[in-house]
């Protein structure tokens, strides 16, 4: 039998591990149910185990249980009784008694009898490949603590990002997980309970208002390598950093707030600059072709968009502008230093929209060509988003995207209970193409990390088809009516 068959035949119907609470300063108690599809299968492997168990000694022991079935000891104090289609294993002879008896009685099993199992399956569903669930609840009363994720945490990306989310896990009285299969791909899952009217002002900046649902966006660049959109209330999170933020960290905003007069003098950051924002912004990257170079450079990157939608959208472009042209002459000094040629500032009209962009002095030429050749800095207004991109191609793809017809076809609709929170995807396959465009280099370096070229082929062959057989990986955090998900999202060809 393989070991696909044996798993297929003893664990293919249901396995469930519960974890209960210690008492008197003893470990967890645990126990083990694996249900299977036929009890013939489970009396053919005590007949084979029989033999082994005897060579075993004192480590093991195996005798005829009073009720029917075999019972199993083993030297570390773990129990296992082997009855019709189960098999039941636990350290504590008094929790493995009593979920033989739920078992016997046809009694549904202790954990999920718990309200947050309850809870968790209500919210979830029910028939998962796989089902986990954590009682936060009990885990408080057994800490005695109100919180188990300090209000003010030590990461301000954290915080941007899933500041909302953790917080709800403070109110939550579960953490449970999912994990479904099929031939075509995985869906894995985590959630907690809770809305975003459960949580406080400051932290519900982190999260989309159902009243008001400003949604995130990923523009439809065709052979993008991966994108990542989220909507978040800029303005309030920023004002309530010292509820939402360590002490220490504070300083470093007043340095990025003198930083920024740099860029903008006069203008005051939370007053005049995050306002003209909606809170809604998308970063995409895909492959470049390199058309505005004779050449290539020795290490290909891709392109880098962000775009942000402005509640103020000439006065939020203007201040972009002055940013991006600050920095480009900022960067023109040191052009030399980078060896390569100084950017001159121009533009040109696309499909009606006027595209700020920077180009070489002159058009460089080469097959190995320095890494900063792969940026062509450009940026454009677009109705009321703001673009700014690594490369002119890219920004042209940009505006191609935005001037799209919305439609349900590329993925702004969603059922208005579901509001994606977060969404984050990207392409294996175009992650693929990237590697190999870069061979030489990755050869290279694997060369001087000691390997032969023959060795640093194979690994970079045997992952470009790994990826090649996989389908568009979506990581997104999605708010539903009661609870919140983490939803990982893949496939294989």
């Amino acid at each position: 039998m393989s070991l696909w068959q044996a798993a297929k035949t003893y664990l293919g119907d249901r396995v469930l591990l519960g974890v209960y609470a210690p008492s008197n300063g003893h470990e967890p108690d645990g126990v083990l149910i694996v249900q299977v599809e036929n009890a013939g299968d489970l009396t053919k492997l005590i007949e084979k185990l029989t033999p082994l168990i005897a060579f075993a000694g004192r480590d093991v022991t195996l005798s005829d249980r009073e009720g029917g079935g075999k019972f199993i000891k083993l030297k570390d104090g773990n129990e296992l009784v082997v009855k019709d289609r189960w098999v039941v294993a636990s350290k504590n002879s008094d929790l493995l008694k009593e979920t033989l008896t739920n078992l016997t009685e046809s009694k549904s099993s202790g954990v999920e009898n718990e309200a947050a199992w309850k809870t968790m399956s209500q919210q979830m569903g029910d028939g998962h490949g796989a089902q986990v669930c954590v009682n936060l609840a009990r885990i408080k009363e057994l800490t005695g603590q109100t919180r188990l994720i300090p209000a003010r945490l030590d990461n301000p990306v954290l915080s941007l990002l899933y500041g909302g989310l953790l917080e709800l896990a403070n109110s939550s009285p579960y953490v449970g997980g999912t994990l479904d299969l099929n031939k075509n791909g995985f869906s894995l899952q985590a959630a907690l309970s809770g809305k975003a009217s459960d949580v406080d002002e400051a932290h519900r900046a982190m999260l989309v208002d159902p009243a008001k649902p400003s949604l995130p966006f990923v523009p439809n660049v065709p052979g993008r390598l991966g994108a990542i959109s989220l909507s978040r209330n800029f303005v309030s999170w920023y004002k309530a950093r010292e509820l939402l933020l360590e002490a220490k960290l504070l300083p470093e905003f007043d340095k990025f707030e003198t930083g920024l007069a740099t860029f903008l003098p006069g203008k005051d950051f939370a007053e005049d600059v995050l306002p003209v924002l909606t809170g809604r912004i998308a970063f995409v990257s895909a492959p470049q072709d390199f058309s505005n170079l004779d050449g290539k450079p020795g290490v290909q990157l891709p392109a880098f968009g962000l775009v942000v939608e402005l509640a103020k959208p000439q006065e939020g472009a203007d201040l972009f502008n002055v940013v991006t042209q600050t920095l480009l002459a900022i960067v023109n000094i040191n052009a030399g230093q980078e060896k390569r040629q100084p950017w001159v500032q121009t533009s040109e009209s696309y499909h009606n929209v006027q595209i700020n962009f920077a180009r070489f002095l002159q058009r460089p030429k080469g097959d190995q060509l320095p890494t900063a050749y792969n940026f062509q800095p450009a940026s454009a207004l677009v109705g009321d988003r703001f673009i700014f991109s690594s490369t002119l191609g890219l920004c042209r793809q940009l505006i191609d995207a935005l001037n799209e017809p919305v439609s349900p076809s590329n993925g702004s609709s969603v059922p208005a209970a579901v509001l994606p929170n977060f969404v984050q995807e990207l392409n294996p396959v175009i992650g693929a193409d990237l590697l190999e465009a870069n061979a030489a280099v990755i050869h290279a370096k694997s060369i001087q990390g000691g390997k032969t070229a023959e060795q640093s082929a194979r690994e970079l062959d045997f992952l470009c088809k790994l990826l090649r057989h996989l389908t568009t990986i979506k990581f997104d955090t999605v708010q539903h009516a009661d609870h919140m998900r983490l939803e990982l999202h893949g496939g294989w060809k």
